[in-house]
């Protein structure tokens, strides 16, 4: 076969059409991906500058003018810092930071780009960008960051997108020829077997390469690929549960030494206030871990094994009773209204972990002098065991329902108050291991305060 005839050919046409394809793909995917880290580098940058502004604005506030300063000149006189301040007069005289000049003849507040000289390095010019702030009897503030090494790693990214999408097209030209070729060949055969036999050669036969049916090596490749993608993602799943269960052990025996340290004699009363800070904080983390452990152990199904029956009205009536001390505390009226004895097939543990987060978010979030129901019985239409709790708060709205179910979401609304997010997801996944149907809906519907209600039916 000719070269240009094997060029015309509908084997090559088809290869260089899945060729392009795929290099369009490749392009389409990096491009994502480059955008993607670009955006993130811009996003972690502008964060970490006004991580720094409100720094400096407390120490403004806490300090005054001085302590401003004092915190600005210790910060950039760090030289392994990337981070870049400075202090102007009205007129853009630096006063103190690690700036030699300032970066705007017409200095007015926002973000900005531009190029800076440090004093130490006067002969090299760098990227930065910054914010630029008014400060109170003091002219300009300055504070930005470095972007020399993060638009160094972007650039080098790019290049090698370029190499990659560069390879990719040499070896899906090389593919596509290779492919084409080789059906072509394989046709070939088969014509020339075809004209042979034609004139005459009738003991000739069609050659028989014995690789199998196209359909059934395809259908395998797949099942290879999906069990590939299930090992992966049990991987990632396997990935999250590790690090909860193994940083639990460290953060207990910190607390532990953090308690032996308050019982130190003469200790300061800042030093036990910030022992406290540090032990709220670790108590917090345990909270999160423990958390994400017990969401783990029920969407995995291993807690099937310590299924076993469960009275769930005797159940409630514990958790309500555990709770009463921290309602009336709030001027809240807790109400356990059990209306007959059931029980239904679960984990014990679970499902008290699963009516402790209901009730504690219900008398987290309801009104001052407001109202908790706590109920456990038969539901009304399918005669099906029912657990449900309700409070008077604000409620969630209808299209945000399904979205607090997932971990660590948490409305606007409630971003002041305590918590991690991860309350009712647990109580989802603790539904979904018992074949729960679980349903939130507004209490007193129509109200200013159209409260919360939670209800899980479990199956009969």
């Amino acid at each position: 076969m000719s070269r240009f005839s094997f060029l015309r050919t509908t084997t090559f046409r088809l290869a260089a059409f899945h060729m392009g394809l795929f290099i369009l793909s490749v392009v389409v995917v990096l491009a994502v991906v480059y955008w993607f880290t670009a955006g993130f580098i811009n996003r972690h940058t502008e964060e970490t500058v006004l991580r720094e502004v409100q720094e400096l604005s407390n120490a403004m506030n806490d300090r005054g003018r001085i302590g401003l300063l004092r915190l600005i000149s210790e910060r950039a006189g760090d030289h392994r810092t990337d981070m870049i301040y400075a202090v102007a007069s009205p007129t853009g005289e630096i006063i103190a930071g690690n700036l030699a000049n300032w970066p705007l003849p017409n200095t007015a507040a926002g973000w900005i780009e531009f190029d800076i000289k440090n004093r130490g390095e006067p002969g090299r010019k760098r990227s930065a960008v910054a914010i630029i702030l008014p400060v109170h009897d003091l002219g300009w503030l300055l504070v930005g960051h470095d972007m020399t090494d993060r638009y160094l790693l972007r650039g080098q990214i790019l290049l090698g997108m370029i190499w990659a999408v560069s390879l990719a097209l040499v070896i899906g030209v090389i593919g596509a020829v290779y492919m084409s070729r080789r059906v072509a060949e394989r046709v070939e055969k088969i014509n020339r077997t075809i004209d042979r036999i034609t004139a005459g050669s009738f003991a000739d036969r069609l050659e028989v390469t014995g690789s199998g049916d196209e359909i059934d090596r395809l259908v395998t490749k797949l099942n290879r690929m999906l069990d590939e993608i299930a090992r992966l993602m049990l991987g990632m799943r396997q990935v999250t549960d590790n690090v909860a269960h193994d940083l639990r052990t460290p953060l207990s025996r910190l607390r532990a030494r953090l308690e032996l340290a308050q019982l130190e004699p003469d200790l300061p009363d800042a030093q036990a206030a910030t022992l406290e800070q540090a032990i709220g904080e670790i108590d917090r983390l345990l909270g999160v871990f423990n958390a994400i452990l017990t969401i783990a152990a029920a969407e995995t199904g291993r807690a099937r094994a310590d299924f076993e029956p469960v009275d769930l009205s005797a159940l409630v009536a514990e958790v309500a009773e555990l709770y009463e001390p921290l309602a009336e505390e709030k001027g809240l009226t807790l109400e356990l209204a059990n209306a007959d004895p059931v029980s239904v097939s679960g984990s014990r543990q679970l499902l008290a972990q699963l009516a402790s987060n209901l009730v504690e978010n219900a008398v987290k979030y309801a009104s001052p002098g407001g109202h908790v129901q706590v109920a456990a019985g038969h539901d009304l239409a399918s005669g099906r065991p029912l657990l449900s709790v309700a409070d008077d708060g604000p409620g969630i709205p209808a299209d945000q329902r399904d979205k607090v179910l997932e971990r660590f979401v948490r409305l606007e609304a409630h971003r002041g108050t305590p918590g991690h997010g991860l309350g009712l997801s647990l109580v989802a996944a603790v539904a979904r291991l018992h074949d729960a149907d679980l349903l939130l809906d507004d209490h007193r519907p129509g109200m200013e305060q159209p409260g919360l209600r939670v209800s899980l039916r479990f199956p009969g």
